[in-house]
Parts: C-alpha cells; structure tokens; sequence
C-alpha cells in the first residue's frame, strides 16, 4: 500500500466517522457490535478474518467461496489438501469462534474471465450467500484464450458489479495467478502474461477493490529464498505442492494481517 492509499484510507474511516486512533481499542473497529455497525469503513483497515470473527459473533453461519481457474481448484497439487483454498480453510478454522467455517473451492479448469461471466458463475457466488468472495481473475486462460487486456478489464468490472450488488454485504477480495513459465511470449492478441498481470492491477486498484498480488509475493519469494521458477511448478502453469505452499501463506497473511503497508 502506498502512501496516496493509505491517506484515502484515512479519509475514509473519517468520513464514516471514525477516527484511526480507535482501531486500537474497544471503541473501535476492534469492537464487534461497531465493526458491525461501520462496516465498509473498518474493512479498509482491518484484516479479513476480523469480519469472519465479528460476524460469527452474530452466530451466523459462515462461509467463504473461491471462484477462478485450475489455479484455484488445485490442478498440480499431489493431493486436495495441499491447493491454497484448503490450506486457507485449515488455518482460519483454528481462529477464534471460526472452527465451523465453510470453506467452498469454486476453480474450474480452462476457465477465463469470459467464461466466468458465459456461465453465471457471480450468480452461483451470490446464491451461496458468502460472508466472503476470492475472485482469482483467471489471466493465466485469458493469456492463453488470446483475450485482450481492455476486455479481460471490463469482464472483471462486470463481475465485480454483479457481486458487489448481488452481495452488499460480503467482502470481496480479488486475487491474481502465480506466475508461469514462458510468460514472455507475447500471445495472438500482443500481450505478454506479464501484461495481464501488471494491467489487471493498475485497474483493481484503480477502482479500490481489495486485491492480493500472488504473483508478486510469489516472485519475491522465490528470489528472497534462491529459487527459480520452476521448483515451484508441476508443468508450465500450475503450482506443484511447493507452489501451492506459497500461494497460501501469501493469502493466509492478507487474511490474518491485512494488506502489507511500505515496504514491508
């Protein structure tokens, strides 16, 4: 998050009338009954499993549902358990008060943001009635399916609309794919993978939506420990069991943490 965000995050929670100095105690968005009752404005400062944790207070029952790719449902994986949507489950179920959670994985193979919208997925979303949406936004099949940047941008801004209406009240998280192996190539639409990457982020943050970069952290990662690429993939796209490891601890932090501020 850079400074301009942060300043519009402050903004925000003054607007609704909060002022940052009460995240840190009971009179704030530590409180459940006014978390609750601020909803939109504690969410730009508080990490996703507080609105698990602050709505399981209300003894609703809880669920979370994925929607995205092959990346998403675990192809690559040695066994269901080791996909990133089974390691996030594991790990928030432990959290106070969320042991009951439903954890749904809604990845489908070969599918690409046209897909999503040709077979209604956000309404399959929306009739589950989530306390949360991941939206993995599918560029590794938009790369592939030659779909040009400008379109994949307007299908994740129609699907966006579709469930930010369908569901006022779930948070919406956006994720993008982890990286690949020959992402340099430009595809029959002149775009390389990183193309989608780099501009599908400018857009999301562009419209304020909430977003984890695990193309990003996945890098990062793998040049922070010397790794290549490669020892974290089963073929050219999908994450073996290592990758998948990465792709959830990048997630497992964003929910237990919030988004990383600076340099961090």
């Amino acid at each position: 998050m850079n400074l301009l965000d942060f300043i519009k995050g402050i903004i925000i929670v003054w607007l609704a009338g909060i002022s940052p100095l009460d995240t840190n105690n009971s009179s704030g968005c530590t409180n459940p009954d006014y978390f609750l009752a601020h909803r939109t404005a504690c969410r730009q400062i508080s990490p996703v499993v507080k609105t698990l944790e602050y709505e399981a207070a209300q003894n609703k029952a809880l669920s979370i549902a994925t929607m995205g790719s092959s990346v998403t449902g675990g192809m690559g994986a040695s066994q269901k358990e080791k996909n990133w949507v089974s390691q996030l489950a594991q790990a928030l179920k432990k959290q106070p008060g969320l042991s009951d959670l439903q954890v749904s994985n809604g990845g489908i193979n070969g599918f690409s943001t046209q897909n999503m919208i040709d077979r209604q997925i956000p309404d399959r979303i929306i009739r589950q009635k989530p306390a949360v949406v991941l939206f993995e936004t599918c560029l590794l099949n938009d790369y592939l399916q030659n779909i040009p940047i400008e379109t994949t941008n307007k299908n994740i801004a129609t699907i966006m609309n579709q469930l930010t209406q369908g569901l006022p009240g779930s948070r919406i998280v956006l994720l993008s794919p982890n990286p690949r192996r020959h992402g340099e190539v430009k595809n029959k639409a002149g775009h390389t993978y990183e193309d989608y990457i780099l501009g599908t982020k400018a857009f999301i943050e562009q419209n304020g939506w909430e977003y984890i970069d695990i193309y990003k952290e996945m890098n990062e990662t793998l040049a922070k420990k010397n790794m290549n690429l490669d020892q974290v993939l089963s073929d050219a796209t999908h994450p073996n069991d290592e990758g998948y490891d990465l792709w959830a601890n990048s997630v497992i932090e964003y929910f237990l943490k919030g988004p990383k501020r600076g340099n961090e």
